[in-house]
């Protein structure tokens, strides 16, 4: 997901402030570690 972003949008994502980065940077890591909801990742 950060690596389709830096290929794809990092001229934008430059752009914004430290904060905002970090806001983007803990969502990805909510939607990674919340998964699909089947379970696999508390295995």
């Amino acid at each position: 997901m950060f690596r389709h972003i830096m290929d794809e949008h990092k001229e934008e994502y430059d752009l914004l402030s430290a904060s905002e980065q970090d806001e983007i940077e803990s969502k990805m890591d909510s939607l990674i570690r919340r998964g699909c909801g089947c379970g696999v990742l508390k295995l």
